[in-house]
């Protein structure tokens, strides 16, 4: 990180970023995800052997799209419970094997030994109580469940070079820091896992380099404009510069450092 993004995020203390599904944007930016991030996370979990039969819990399933994918995976004689503080784009996708519910699960947290597994994928890092929910998430495991979390690590934008994309990365990097975004915890996940007894941990970071046009280029434009309009209040960003920034974003031709999907994955011990 750079001294000015810690400057700036010394100037932006107490801003508050709407991620919530309720905003307009909010499901161009959950599918951009998916396009992002949907087959790192579905080549992760197969590689953890999920089966028929088991039961599996989805927090935060934002689109829906790998709670569907895990529910044909474990078939009609499994279970996945799929939650959200707002369902509004995965209401309809319930069916036999598939329940959505919608629940704030900083405030109603997972029933205990139930699951064989158990995923989230970019939400804890956003939360203050993050800690806390991976051990209950831990704990909501049946003996020889896995858990699986991915988070998102961005210091691999900065070896991007100078210009518009580097420019915006900083200003919303310092943004998500001062609303609480945590982004260097993916890192600290393995030996909380261990500390919390779960056997067989593992991690890997999978860097995304993409281009302009792609879902993960649409994903930082999105993002890009839910932060954009503060940083432009604050003076630390004009609509020209902004501007610059997505028209790189939407060039096939330019290509960039993105960030990395961190992921990490422990059982709990069996019976």
């Amino acid at each position: 990180m750079t001294s000015q993004v810690d400057t700036t995020t010394t100037k932006l203390q107490g801003y508050k970023q709407n991620l919530d599904n309720s905003r307009a944007e909010a499901h161009q930016w959950l599918q951009a995800i998916e396009g992002m991030a949907d087959h790192i996370t579905i080549r992760r979990i197969e590689s953890l052997g999920i089966q028929a039969g088991w039961r599996c819990l989805e927090v935060g399933c934002g689109g829906g799209s790998i709670a569907r994918w895990m529910s044909y995976r474990v078939g009609p004689d499994g279970h996945v419970l799929a939650v959200d503080q707002n369902t509004r784009f995965v209401a309809d996708m319930a069916g036999p094997g598939l329940e959505v519910r919608q629940l704030d699960i900083t405030e109603v947290p997972p029933p205990v030994g139930v699951f064989d597994f158990v995923h989230s994928r970019l939400v804890l890092q956003h939360l203050a109580q993050r800690e806390q929910l991976v051990e209950q998430l831990a704990a909501s495991l049946k003996p020889g469940g896995w858990l699986l979390l991915e988070e998102m690590e961005t210091f691999s934008l900065f070896q991007n070079d100078t210009g518009p994309f580097r420019q915006v990365v900083e200003i919303m990097h310092a943004m998500g820091c001062a609303a609480g975004t945590a982004v260097n915890w993916a890192r600290t996940l393995p030996g909380t896992f261990q500390r919390l007894g779960l056997l067989n941990v593992g991690a890997e970071g999978e860097m995304l380099y993409f281009s302009g046009g792609t879902p993960t280029a649409e994903y930082h434009r999105l993002t890009g404009e839910l932060h954009w309009p503060y940083a432009e209040k604050m003076r630390l960003l004009t609509r020209e510069q902004f501007d610059q920034y997505s028209a790189s974003l939407r060039d096939p031709r330019a290509w960039f450092y993105g960030p990395i999907i961190f992921g990490v994955w422990g059982r709990r011990p069996p019976a």
